[in-house]
């Protein structure tokens, strides 16, 4: 019964959202859209010789997303991730991963992400496809997206994108291989962000 009504309150919420996502589509929207820093995170776990999960983040990252809510399926995007960064609440640590045992920030200073395939499910989700560069090595990746909300700020009344995205690195196929035997390499990623209007400079 309780399994029921969540999936006919989750159904509903979709449908909700769905809703809400192709009424925007009738407003005048930006079609260049940048990360907005006060409310987006980059996060990341992995497990610590099977005692605990431990959580980290990055600081410093810059993206731009070419979105038209008319044209979804046109859809690209870059970032690019500043390694030194780093911070996982604990100074010795971020130090340690800022050697070349780990993301080798004095000769690596960026990661970076360039989409080549976006394909979207519903007007809510899509599977965002592309280049991962990290320690010189660029690989195929792919991040599952939620788009959360598209509507005008009540605070700066401009329009704003919500969004997650979620995905799996696989720390050893870009050659961090420090402490594989117990720490994970496969490394789960989740990006919580606000995209607004680019700035054009």
């Amino acid at each position: 019964m309780i399994n029921t009504a969540l999936k006919t309150t989750t159904k509903a919420l979709l449908i909700s959202s769905a809703l809400a996502v192709t009424t925007m589509a009738s407003a005048v929207l930006p079609s260049q859209w940048q990360l907005d820093d006060s409310h987006t995170r980059v996060g990341f776990s992995v497990n610590h010789l099977g005692f605990s999960t431990t959580m980290g983040r990055f600081n410093d990252v810059q993206g731009v997303v070419n979105y038209d809510i008319k044209a979804p399926s046109k859809t690209n995007m870059s970032f690019t991730i500043a390694t030194d960064s780093i911070d996982t609440n604990w100074d010795a640590r971020d130090k340690h991963l800022r050697t070349d045992e780990f993301f080798n920030v004095a000769k690596y200073p960026a990661m970076t992400f360039k989409s080549t395939q976006v394909t979207f499910s519903n007007p809510q989700q899509a599977k965002v496809t592309g280049d991962f560069t990290m320690l010189g090595q660029t690989k195929p990746l792919t991040l599952d997206v939620t788009l959360n909300k598209i509507a005008n700020s009540p605070l700066t009344k401009e329009p704003v994108i919500g969004f997650r995205a979620t995905g799996i690195i696989d720390r050893a196929a870009y050659g961090m291989t420090a402490f594989a035997a117990g720490i994970t390499t496969d490394v789960p990623i989740q990006i919580d962000g606000e995209l607004v209007q680019k700035t054009i400079k």
